[in-house]
């Protein structure tokens, strides 16, 4: 009987792991990622935090489930991240008077000024995830992420 390791061995397969979509966007997913934390690093703040508290800033009140929208997050994952900001200190959650059912997110004054330090570096952090590539790369890239996430 043959060692199964052998004949793996003596494949070659024209399926090919470092040209495949989801693994190139991990990839790039981690340097982002290791870009953000260098910046935001001693805030203590995720991406979906950020994403959260930046909207926050520009939208002042908000219902929960429009946010989740704002944000491209289900609802779940939304109010998690709006649990975890309330908890800190970051956000205070109301009930609409107009409606019982939603809830109204906005940024407390802590929030509000964290908020407006993550939007001062926010441009860095794409700068410094883009470095290495031409403004047309770059403008292309965004271009084409943004036409993919909206697919579907």
């Amino acid at each position: 009987m043959s060692d199964p390791q052998d004949s793996a061995e003596s494949e070659t397969l024209d399926y090919r792991l470092e040209r495949q979509i989801g693994f190139l966007l991990r990839r790039a997913h981690q340097y982002a990622s290791e870009v953000f934390q260098a910046k935001v690093g001693k805030r203590n703040i995720t991406p979906q935090q950020f994403s959260v508290l930046v909207t926050l800033l520009e939208e002042r009140e908000i219902a929960q489930t429009k946010l989740g929208a704002h944000v491209a997050m289900d609802p779940a994952t939304v109010l998690g991240v709006v649990q975890r900001l309330a908890q800190r200190g970051l956000v205070a959650v109301r009930t609409d008077p107009a409606d019982g059912r939603r809830r109204l997110v906005q940024l407390t004054h802590d929030g509000h000024e964290l908020a407006r330090e993550l939007v001062a570096i926010g441009p860095g952090i794409s700068r410094e995830t883009l470095e290495g590539l031409t403004p047309q790369e770059q403008r292309d890239l965004l271009r084409l992420l943004d036409k993919l996430g909206t697919k579907g």
